[in-house]
């Protein structure tokens, strides 16, 4: 992990209560990432000792460049606030502690930040993976980059201007894609683009896949539902 190098590429992991996937979630992408980039981890107040110790020792052991322990849970929406103040890299990764980056050449994130270099309108660029939420699908990719209106759940690369921007207020639970949904629709009404990097593969791990608009079959927790009713989609 490169500490010091002002041309790495900020990661941030928010993670609360997930023991079981956090380390798995970690150690991937210590050995999938061989681009320079700076690791940090905000803990939401997990109510389990082992979680903090394990994240503390990294830290210790200089495996994470920051380390974020809130005394409060504060939601997802505020958690990626935080990572606002915490990285200066353009663009920035954000990313869950229940999906595993790919293993790939170049890497990942070479991958990503190399889309986001050619397309200077691109602001929220998101790894694929089936179960991944994808609004309003606009064009075919040819070029290995989906346009839509939303993207959640991924190894998001988001772009500086689109993080410093004042997040929307919502009564939704707070959890999930739904914060990231609410980036996207803020980065569209100021005119950049939303897409998700095709042929570059995460791997969801947790305990739920929510899936709209899109077939996912590896998930056996809950079903597939349709984007506009919310309602199982038959057969899948």
């Amino acid at each position: 992990m490169a500490r010091d190098n002002r041309s790495a590429i900020d990661i941030v992991v928010t993670t609360r209560n997930r023991l079981h996937l956090l380390p798995r979630t970690i150690n991937h992408i210590l050995t999938r990432t061989r681009s320079p980039y700076r690791l940090h981890v905000i803990d939401d107040r997990s109510e389990n000792d082992l979680v903090r110790n394990y994240l503390l020792s990294l830290y210790e052991q200089g495996r994470i460049h920051n380390l974020v322990l809130r005394r409060y849970q504060a939601g997802q929406l505020s958690n990626l606030n935080v990572a606002v103040w915490l990285t200066y890299s353009d663009p920035v990764v954000l990313t869950d502690d229940d999906v595993l980056c790919p293993d790939v050449e170049p890497d990942w994130l070479a991958r990503g930040r190399k889309a986001m270099l050619r397309r200077p309108k691109l602001g929220v660029l998101a790894l694929d993976h089936p179960g991944a939420a994808r609004g309003d699908l606009k064009r075919p990719a040819p070029d290995g980059v989906t346009y839509c209106s939303y993207v959640g759940g991924t190894f998001m690369f988001v772009r500086r201007e689109v993080l410093l921007t004042q997040p929307l207020p919502h009564h939704w639970h707070d959890f999930g894609t739904t914060p990231t949904t609410i980036r996207c629709q803020q980065a569209r009404n100021n005119g950049w683009q939303i897409g998700y990097l095709t042929g570059t593969y995460c791997e969801h791990v947790g305990e739920i896949s929510v899936l709209t608009n899109r077939a996912y079959r590896n998930s056996p927790f809950i079903p597939v539902k349709d984007e506009k009713t919310l309602e199982p989609i038959e057969g899948v």
